[in-house]
């Protein structure tokens, strides 16, 4: 019998698996946990805020309390406009708190809400819309997002998904790169969601106030060109707020479904300063 030399069927010393797609099976695995794990933590910061009593609340405003200090007030005459247009929206808005509006200097068309009841209006705002109504339909979104407690909830989100973060993969753990676009995904569509329904409810505001909603979209026509200017792909994935166009065609359907009615708006004073 002639001796031929051949390898042996099986060799425990030498792997036949794929190393790149076990690691992306284990990467994906990983991911899908991660996600779910956030969507958890979420859900029971939301289940907590809407429980919680106002005197909770207040406490915690009182403790995380915004502050605002300005050596000059910038455009005194406007502020004044935006608090008396937001002490007569607060009875419509069902905000049973004191609400003080601080308007900033910005080229930025926004407004945020912070602890203790307090709207920051940034003047590129004003620059924005031509109508009261139309800023009031922005003031009566911002009212929304207190009376639904939206500043709590991000803030409960962002402490709670940090914390859990920084305890399981370490504060600079490569990890915890890993993990950021899964946490920035789950709270952009989180707060997407978060915007879509103080749209409705300030939706509800404007008709209360006005009788009617006409000037409800004047602040995002005014927005979509900007919007178009800065679009990348898939960025509105992991925006704070959903796409301009999306958010038009909600109010029109909304205002649509109850039949409300749109009437002539009230222009505002474009005082120089």
């Amino acid at each position: 019998m002639r001796y031929e030399p051949k390898l042996p069927e099986h060799n425990d010393n030498v792997s036949h698996e794929k190393p790149a797609r076990e690691f992306l099976t284990i990467l994906v695995g990983f991911l899908v946990v991660a996600a779910i794990l956030f969507w958890v933590l979420g859900l029971l910061v939301d289940v907590a805020v809407d429980h919680m009593s106002p005197s909770t609340e207040a406490r915690i405003n009182e403790a995380v309390a915004f502050k605002w200090e300005q050596e000059k007030p910038y455009a005194p005459e406007k502020q004044a406009m935006l608090q008396k247009m937001v002490e007569e929206l607060r009875q419509c808005a069902g905000v049973p708190f004191k609400v003080t509006v601080h308007l900033a200097k910005s080229e930025q068309p926004n407004a945020a809400v912070f602890p203790g009841g307090h709207i920051v209006v940034f003047s590129g705002l004003l620059d924005k819309v031509g109508s009261e109504n139309g800023l009031a339909f922005v003031m009566a979104h911002e009212f929304s997002h207190l009376k639904n407690r939206d500043h709590l909830r991000a803030m409960g989100r962002g402490l709670l998904i940090a914390g859990v973060m920084a305890l399981l993969t370490g504060a600079d753990s490569d990890i915890t790169q890993i993990l950021m676009p899964v946490d920035r995904l789950g709270n952009a569509r989180h707060s997407q969601k978060r915007e879509m329904e103080a749209d409705t409810t300030a939706l509800q505001v404007l008709n209360c106030r006005y009788g009617h909603v006409g000037g409800a979209t004047e602040f995002f026509e005014a927005m979509k060109n900007d919007e178009r200017a800065d679009d990348k792909g898939f960025s509105h994935y992991f925006g704070s707020h959903p796409q301009v166009q999306a958010r038009i065609d909600n109010i029109n359907r909304l205002i649509e479904q109850a039949g409300m009615k749109r009437d002539a708006v009230a222009l505002l004073e474009k005082n120089s300063n």
